[in-house]
């Protein structure tokens, strides 16, 4: 990327959203995040954090598609994932936090569909509309575009990484049925994977989401054909 900026059409424009709701919004291919950046569309970071590099990080659109890249000395977390150096491709929901001061959430703004994927998880949720975090009234999980977990109505103290977000997003899409193993894999990681690791990520994702672990309710593996998810628990199915 040579760091030439060029003007977005509104259907490749971005947002980044904040505490408080605040919102960035990423018009140019080009943005570079940091206390010492000048340009007319960067972000700049405020020059009390010593924890932020002058040039700390670029947001980039390439090809239809959206990365973060770090440019830093004390690196950037994505997801509370620490990337140093790194160029990552960035997905609907990815926290991005740089420093004491910088704490935003990615969005897409053709995205809006799959950011509020979630939210007829719970009975009685509006499928319309944008992201919002206040999940609504009834028993169930509801995860957030900001990746953050509620069972019940209670917010969950664990955000969801990026792998473990893409994988209940990709089961929400069929909610009660059996996803085989190929297609979850392929949806989670895009790449071919082993059993074990999709096991393993499941195994992660239950001991945030459940009650129990040991006993699922919300995410049920089916031996040797899939996984399937339930956003009311499969005991709401008795």
């Amino acid at each position: 990327m040579s760091g030439i900026s060029e003007t977005l059409s509104p259907s490749q424009i971005a947002m980044l959203r904040g505490a408080g709701n605040s919102v960035i919004v990423l018009k140019t291919s080009y943005t570079l995040v940091g206390r010492g950046v000048s340009g007319e569309h960067d972000i700049n970071i405020t020059p009390d954090d010593s924890q932020v590099s002058r040039e700390h990080a670029r947001l980039i659109m390439e090809m239809g598609r959206w990365y973060l890249e770090d440019c830093s000395r004390n690196g950037t977390l994505l997801n509370g994932e620490l990337i140093h150096g790194q160029r990552v491709l960035l997905h609907p929901g990815d926290r991005i936090q740089i420093g004491r001061s910088f704490d935003y959430t990615f969005s897409e703004m053709n995205a809006t569909a799959e950011s509020t994927a979630f939210e007829p998880m719970v009975a009685g949720a509006v499928p319309h509309g944008p992201p919002h975090e206040t999940p609504p009234a009834g028993a169930g999980i509801w995860i957030s575009p900001s990746a953050a977990v509620w069972r019940d109505g209670e917010l969950l103290p664990a955000n969801l990484s990026r792998t473990e977000y893409r994988l209940l997003k990709f089961l929400a899409r069929h909610p009660g049925d059996v996803c085989d193993y190929d297609a979850t894999i392929n949806a989670v990681w895009g790449v071919p994977r082993d059993k074990d690791s999709l096991h393993e990520l499941i195994y992660r994702v239950r001991r945030k989401i459940e009650v129990d672990p040991a006993q699922p309710r919300f995410l049920i593996i089916r031996a040797g054909i899939g996984v399937v998810f339930f956003p009311q628990g499969s005991d709401a199915l008795a």
